[in-house]
């Protein structure tokens, strides 16, 4: 019996329409914790800053870090060691300030030492309070001179100079805050007050509200981020205007590459301004603790914190349709297009939702139509109407309004419904495939199998290039004109894998791309197959749906998330892939598969794809039409049968018969460090680059006599290879007695020997044969 309901009958019958007027995609930030587990010296972090060389460096209260984007390299000081490394470390491991001057010198302000420098690899400490100060605040001047905030009073050092002069004696409460204002002065804070250097002299500047001290004391263009103990301003030092913003208990600030700041009210709450000024709270971030704030400069927010590591945010790439949005958490199985800029979204189990142009989303019940909720599949038709596949063997229909139940398979599995250009519906059942007529009542008039495709269980149906239709299932891939195969991809015509999910042909390179279940990628080409697995550069060996954008990239939807192939037209015997998951705002990150509209490209070009919780959406213009940016390589350290050998500028000599040559190499790479990938060269000993892939070191048994080149190169997946590599040269010394010329006149020397050898014995001949005579 045919079923009709209009939807707001059913609506009355089964509750009311879910709707929101303004409700979009959630874009989230996703922190990566780093804790001692992963070598950070102490999970009290005190201070973070990133050099100009790329480094991030984190300061604790158990020593100093240097970070690379996947490993820390502790530096501490030597006297609290076992084994001090021959560069020694800071004065204290109990770091409270860090700053880098104009000469890529790294000053290191402690709790109890004092202050440190770092300068070509080398500690150096300063002769300042006999060692024994607190140190909270660092700065270089216009005029390059290095400002110290300590417990001991305000210091300066000259530009070079070596010994740091008092400017004011130690008060009573102390400064621990420097900033230089656009009037080229310099501005002290702390529970001292607010001071301004002018000549020889501090003078105070009054606070507003009767505040007595600073918290945040920042550059901020022209004017001043200034923190009080109650709230945080603007400062502007030509007028002396304040201007109030709405962060109470200001704590600690940074500026992102936006020049928008980030505060923490206390230690507990973290506020972001937006560009109309306005500061919003950051719940997914409070109640951590923060002690210390950075941003570098590949778009990640640094937050130390007192007991729980260093955290690493970025807004996520991928926005989310979930819980929030959609009321539910359910998987999402099937997104399309409704015709009017809007989508249709349908669950694993839960009602349809609708989210329409104006961003608000409608629930529309169907479980009493349809007798089942769990949709596999949705088309929209060429005339508008909106069909349904579910995972219990029906098929439904709405059009105007109308929710009909169309066919039943009593006892199948999932329906798959498509729509081909001519009109003909397609819908696949089980191991059948069949064309439906439907009438003018929207009844399926007949039910023809496809005979070509039985036993076959079809995930997509997509238009051929060369006529006809592909389809895509546990068998492989046919193409199929009418009802007669015409084309065939298997295993055993070099298919990575017969469970196909995903097709995309590019007509105009004559390509055919083949996403598996198990077996990553194919790509077909003038009858050939190459395959691409994590083994050769795919980030994710499932692949569920292919998606183009306008770029001519491809977008990948897997188990492990999104893989992006930034260049699909230059695979080759390896193919380069960018993966998205949990840090790019995929949580969970598993894309949902094998059903006929699990992802889709909307009007916009936004791309989107069913999850195992929601949907996720991409904008591919946030990922620019450019190669990742360029990394730089460093040669981080050298050993000689394990001992770690001192580096001359950029040369190291061996001594003779030196074995088990180590090379340890890396690059800055803060926000995708597993993508990292080396290769390097030896001059006289590797004919040709050597891809290292992830291996951050490399063994040489033995050097050959003589001097040789160490180069090594970096790039991230989809980049190209750094331009400049880092460079070592190695000296391989020949012992004296086994140089050329040695063996060239020990050759003459045994000659002459011999000669003079063979005309003794010739004379002592000629004598014994004169005396016979005799």
């Amino acid at each position: 019996m045919r079923l009709i309901f209009l939807i707001v009958g059913l609506l009355v019958a089964c509750g009311p329409v879910l709707a929101s007027n303004t409700v979009q995609p959630g874009h989230t930030t996703v922190p990566t914790v780093f804790t001692s587990d992963d070598g950070l010296p102490q999970a009290g972090v005190t201070s973070i800053l990133q050099t100009r060389d790329g480094y991030l460096w984190v300061g604790t209260f158990g020593g100093l870090a240097r970070f690379d984007g996947r490993t820390f390299s502790a530096f501490r000081n030597v006297t609290a060691t076992d084994s001090p490394d021959p560069k020694g470390g800071p004065s204290s491991d109990r770091i409270l300030a860090l700053y880098e001057d104009d000469r890529a010198r790294l000053w290191i302000g402690t709790e109890n030492a004092g202050l440190s420098v770092l300068e070509q690899g080398v500690f150096r400490h300063l002769p300042m309070c006999g060692g024994t100060c607190q140190v909270s605040g660092i700065l270089q001047a216009a005029d390059r001179t290095i400002w110290i905030a300590s417990s001991a009073g305000i210091h300066y050092l000259p530009p070079d100079g070596q010994q740091a002069v008092l400017f004011e004696p130690p008060g009573p409460l102390g400064y621990d805050y420097l900033a230089e204002g656009s009037d080229g002065h310099v501005y002290i804070g702390g529970h001292g007050g607010f001071r301004v250097v002018v000549g020889r002299q501090l003078r105070a500047i009054r606070l507003p509200d009767g505040d007595k001290l600073v918290r945040i004391l920042k550059r901020d263009g022209k004017m001043l981020l200034v923190g009080t103990e109650r709230r945080l301003y603007r400062y502007h030092p030509v007028d002396g205007k304040w201007i109030s913003l709405d962060v109470e208990r200001p704590g600690y600030a940074t500026r992102d590459a936006d020049g928008r700041w980030w505060v923490s009210e206390g230690t507990w709450t973290l506020k972001r301004e937006n560009e109309a000024g306005a500061w919003h709270e950051m719940p997914e971030l409070s109640g951590i603790g923060i002690t210390s704030l950075s941003y570098d400069d590949e778009g990640n927010l640094w937050i130390g914190t007192a007991s729980k590591g260093l955290l690493r945010l970025r807004k996520s790439l991928f926005g989310r349709l979930s819980a929030p949005q959609l009321g539910t958490n359910e998987a999402g199985r099937a997104v399309i297009a409704d015709g009017q800029d809007g989508l249709w979204f349908g669950l694993s189990c839960g009602d349809l939702r609708h989210w329409r142009k104006d961003g608000s989303v409608q629930t529309l019940p169907i479980r009493l139509g349809v007798r089942n909720d769990c949709v596999s599949s949705l088309l929209l038709d060429h005339a508008g109407a909106l069909w349904i596949g579910t995972a219990a063997g029906t098929l439904a229909r709405i059009e105007n309004g109308e929710l009909s139940r169309v066919a039943a398979w009593p006892g199948a599995q999932s329906v798959n419904i498509w729509q081909d250009e001519d009109g003909r519906y397609l819908a696949s059942v089980h191991r059948s495939t069949y064309v439906l007529d439907i009438d003018a009542e929207g009844r399926i008039a007949r039910r023809r199998r496809i005979e070509a495709l039985q036993g076959m269980r079809i995930n997509r149906v997509v238009a051929a290039a060369r006529g006809g239709h592909w389809f895509v299932g546990d068998q492989g891939v046919l193409r199929l004109v009418g009802d007669k195969v015409v084309e065939r991809w298997t295993q055993r015509e070099g298919l990575s894998s017969r469970f196909a999910r995903a097709l995309y042909e590019d007509a105009a390179t004559n390509v055919l791309w083949v996403g598996t279940y198990g077996g990553g990628l194919n790509r077909i080409q003038d009858g050939r197959v190459r395959r691409y697995t994590s083994s050769n550069g795919l980030s994710d060996d499932t692949v569920s749906c292919i998606l183009p954008d306008n770029h001519g990239r491809l977008w990948l939807g897997g188990n492990q998330g999104v893989a992006l192939l930034t260049a699909p037209e230059a695979a080759a015997a390896e193919i380069e892939s960018v993966g998205y998951a949990a840090n790019d705002g995929l949580v969970p990150s598993e894309i949902n598969g094998g059903t006929s509209s699990p992802c889709h490209r909307d009007a916009q070009g936004r791309l989107w794809f069913s999850m195992v919780e929601g949907f996720a959406v991409v904008d591919p213009a946030d990922v620019p039409d450019t190669r990742p940016a360029l990394l730089r390589p460093y040669i981080e350290q050298v050993a000689v049968a394990g001992n770690a050998q001192e580096i001359a500028g950029s040369a190291l000599t061996l001594q003779p018969f030196a074995r088990n040559l180590e090379i340890h190499y890396t690059a800055i790479n803060l926000s995708r460090p597993r993508e990292t990938r080396f290769r390097f060269r030896l001059s006289g000993f590797d004919r040709d680059w050597v891809e290292a892939e992830q291996n951050r070191s490399i063994l040489y048994p033995s050097i050959p006599w003589g001097k040789h080149l160490f180069e090594v190169q970096a790039r991230t997946a989809g980049g190209s290879w750094s331009p400049v590599p880092a460079q070592l040269t190695i000296i391989q010394p020949q012992p004296w007695y086994l140089r050329p010329w040695i063996w060239t006149l020990a050759t003459l020397m045994g000659l002459l020997v011999l000669v003079g050898s063979t005309r003794l014995d010739e004379k002592q001949e000629r004598s014994k044969g004169a005396i016979a005579l005799r």
